[in-house]
């Protein structure tokens, strides 16, 4: 499978020269999918720094990218005679056959993006330290990863994959795909979803250290009450995990929305 640096040459060209004079002059990177006719795929991985995507009206993806000052250089002292200078974070930006893609390969340079992009498009994004994800007015599929840093979706619609290992998780769907499984999850965070009151869905909800709410009336399903593991006959061992998850139906039931957590609690809401 062809990634993404075998771009065409043209459109990269263009999309590095626009990202030389965003960092020159702090003026905005325009870009846009091949086939505006149908909805794109929008691609970010970062390593330090934060992700805002949000619904534009038009059919362009515009790029907003600000470097922040690193903290480092607060302290080192220039050598006699000689000025600091500051060095504004790599960027790449790349698209081919309604794909769009977007690094920063500075791990240590914090870049802060802001990105409009046309209401319906798809997402994949991330970023590992010293930033959070925010998407606003988004329909699509949206997938979102984060390691050190909160998930925040607003007004979005589509089917959401969302999880982070220190931060919360806040998501607010105003409608959801029919029939696709969606999930919510957090290692140390509050994960608190809002979902359509029409919603159908199956909800399948724990939290290790924390505790569960809701306003839905939740039909509970039944699971079992323990998975009993016994491979001792090939020199295994006799397990038994009791199984916490709380499992229910709401307006009928569907597709598995999974809200989880370890250390934090779950609140699951009704829309207005």
């Amino acid at each position: 499978m062809k990634r993404f640096h075998q771009s065409l040459a043209f459109v990269a060209l263009l999309a590095t020269a626009a990202v030389a004079s965003a960092q020159d002059t702090g003026e905005r990177i325009t870009a846009s999918f091949s086939d505006p006719a149908r909805p794109g795929l929008l691609h970010v991985a970062l390593i330090t720094g934060s992700v805002t995507v949000k619904a534009g009206t038009g059919k362009d993806v515009i790029i907003q990218s600000r470097g922040r000052e690193d903290r480092r250089d607060r302290t080192a002292e220039a050598p006699m005679g000689m000025r600091r200078l500051t060095q504004q974070p790599s960027l790449t930006v790349e698209e081919q056959n309604n794909r769009m893609e977007i690094i920063s390969p500075s791990g240590l340079l914090a870049v802060d993006l802001e990105i409009e992009v046309p209401a319906r498009t798809n997402l994949e994004l991330s970023t590992v330290n010293n930033g959070d994800v925010v998407v606003e007015g988004i329909d699509g599929e949206i997938e979102v990863g984060n390691v050190n840093g909160s998930i925040t979706l607003k007004a979005v619609s589509g089917a959401v994959v969302a999880h982070t290992v220190n931060g919360r998780v806040l998501a607010d769907l105003a409608r959801v795909t029919p029939q696709k499984p969606m999930a919510f999850t957090s290692l140390n965070g509050v994960v608190d979803v809002t979902l359509p009151a029409a919603v159908k869905a199956n909800l399948k909800l724990r939290s290790d250290n924390g505790t569960v709410y809701t306003d839905f009336e939740l039909k509970t399903l039944s699971q079992p009450a323990a998975m009993v593991e016994d491979t001792r006959r090939t020199g295994g061992r006799y397990r038994i995990e009791v199984n916490r998850i709380i499992y229910g139906s709401v307006n009928g039931g569907g597709p598995d929305f999974e809200m989880r957590t370890f250390n934090g609690n779950i609140y699951v809401r009704k829309g207005k």
